[in-house]
């Protein structure tokens, strides 16, 4: 709705990951250049981890829209997947018909599959989003998948981004193996208050920003501390703030706006915040409600809180926006009303004159 008021083509502080809003900040350039390091070289683990919303799997989509046709890339966001589930989503990420078909069957046909592209002068490309999900032996069989080989040629090649849950499970002593085939790994961190600044001004200006609304330099650093610098809380929080400047009818965003939206998200901002200390009493609940319904002892559910509290994070910010577009159109229609009936009001002053 703002994005009109502020002229600007598209709305700047999309959650979605898009390629277009990629910023690099030195933590996400020397992620992004081990990917292409990693693509460059045609074998090996490339392994990124970061923290929930620090734009892993944006990073991830703009490393596949830069790929030549001599890449042929597929992208799998996981769940707890065992080993012959992971081969099954594979192969039918590139295509692969797998109906009926039994593990071996299934690798006897991948493995065809790569030869041709190898004859063709083209490889396989598999981007692991979410990898903290997979079980050390479902990563063990990705490694697995990587020994496809042509004369000493790789022929399939997998990069793995994931939270840093995903690191324990890289270091168990069965991974060794695998350890030995990442050729690059990094680790993405919160942006401080310039990257905030900078991060925030990139996304504007891909949506043709001009000044409009003008930032205070002031704000960035309070924005940082806000959001603990992840990416995607800056995101939601910078997009409440435009929305307060438009139903404000602000063209200047000072530190007194920026306040005001935070006290506005109170307990909604600060709690998205506070993951750590939120994450075992979430289960907890999770497990006791479990107990309840069964009436007995429930077994431990193993319950990824992080992305529950990020999705009803998001969905609670959208529900927000939503009724804040409602309370502006009144405004504005309450504008309008005034805005007539002064017209009016003038116009029989004049025909009385």
């Amino acid at each position: 709705m703002y994005e009109a008021f502020f002229g600007l083509s598209d709305k700047p502080f999309k959650l979605s990951p898009d390629p277009k809003f990629f910023f690099a900040s030195p933590h996400h350039e020397r992620a992004i250049s081990y990917l292409r390091y990693g693509l460059s070289q045609g074998e090996g683990f490339i392994v990124v981890t970061g923290p929930i919303g620090t734009g892993k799997t944006t990073i991830a989509r703009s490393l596949l829209a830069s790929v030549d046709a001599s890449i042929v890339a597929a992208q799998i966001a996981t769940t707890r997947l065992n080993p012959e589930e992971l081969v099954r989503l594979v192969a039918a990420q590139f295509a692969i018909d797998v109906d009926g078909l039994n593990k071996a069957e299934i690798l006897k046909r991948f493995e065809k599959y790569l030869l041709t592209l190898h004859q063709q002068g083209k490889r396989a490309l598999l981007v692991v989003d979410e990898a903290q999900n997979l079980p050390a032996e479902t990563v063990e069989e990705l490694r697995m998948l990587s020994n496809f080989q042509l004369d000493d040629k790789p022929l399939f090649q997998s990069f793995l981004l994931g939270q840093e849950e995903l690191k324990p499970i890289i270091e168990l002593p069965e991974m060794e193996q695998f350890r030995q085939r990442i050729i690059a790994s990094c680790h993405l961190k919160p942006f401080d208050g310039e990257q905030t600044q900078g991060y925030i001004e990139h996304r504007l200006k891909q949506v043709g920003w001009q000044d409009n609304p003008k930032l205070d330099e002031d704000i960035f650093p309070k924005i940082s501390e806000l959001t603990r610098g992840i990416p995607r809380k800056i995101n939601i929080f910078a997009d409440r703030l435009f929305l307060y400047a438009f139903l404000e009818d602000l063209h200047i965003i000072s530190m007194q706006a920026v306040e005001a939206v935070a006290d506005e998200m109170g307990g909604e901002l600060s709690g998205s915040l506070n993951q750590q200390s939120t994450e075992q009493p979430v289960a907890s609940a999770a497990n006791n409600e479990l107990e309840q319904i069964l009436g007995e002892q429930a077994p431990i559910v193993d319950i990824d809180s992080n992305r529950i509290k990020a999705n009803l994070l998001d969905v609670s910010s959208y529900l927000e926006e939503v009724v804040l577009r409602k309370i502006k159109i009144i405004r504005y229609l309450d504008k309008m009303i005034e805005k007539k009936r002064n017209s009016l009001v003038e116009t029989d002053s004049e025909s009385e004159a």
